[in-house]
């Protein structure tokens, strides 16, 4: 199995990449683990909620909470663990976490996949409709219920802004790698 965090985050043609870790319709939370190269049962989802469309990852990037930045690919399809999508990027819900005391930026990044299996028009335009951003926003508080973490959502950022901030987080990636590289290197040579 491939090393979803290291492949690159965008493809020749700008798109960019997400791997889907917990599919549209699960129950539970699923988180890749590298070490192990598997997808592995994190949590329950609250009584009665399931996850509104497939939830993911963008690979080589880090965001401020240490992780790969999140991703949410709006369609109809269900996807497995694992399914690499296509994206164009739409907009980013903004989001402060706080966890055991300590406070980051944890932003959820809202794509719908190249041209096929699109949504609806709506959303091929880089929008995402009220409505819809509602529904996001509810079923991201109520998907922490019951867990120690607590969010606040700061607004969205448009597309454009957005793909600013995963310019940024790639970047962080490869800071951390080629340090760890470094590193590596450093203790050979000892």
């Amino acid at each position: 199995m491939a090393n979803y965090l290291t492949l690159p985050t965008t493809t020749s043609k700008g798109r960019i990449r997400v791997v889907v870790e917990t599919p549209r319709g699960a129950e539970a939370k699923l988180t890749y683990k590298p070490k192990k190269k598997l997808f592995e049962y994190t949590r329950p989802l609250p009584a009665g909620l399931a996850y509104p469309y497939d939830w993911g990852f963008l690979p080589s990037t880090l965001g401020d909470d240490g992780d790969a930045l999140d991703g949410l690919v709006i369609h109809e399809a269900t996807c497995a663990p694992g399914v690499v999508i296509k994206c164009d990027l739409l907009a980013a819900l903004r989001v402060l976490q706080t966890e055991n005391g300590e406070t980051v930026r944890n932003d959820r990044f809202v794509f719908c996949p190249h041209k096929q299996d699109a949504h609806s028009e709506s959303l091929l335009g880089e929008n995402v409709p009220d409505r819809l951003r509602s529904e996001i926003e509810q079923f991201f508080l109520a998907s922490v219920s019951g867990t120690d973490k607590q969010i606040e959502f700061e607004g969205w950022h448009d597309s454009s802004q957005a793909l600013r901030n995963i310019h940024r987080a790639m970047r962080t990636f490869e800071r951390k790698q080629r340090a760890a590289r470094e590193r590596s290197h450093i203790s050979v040579r000892m």
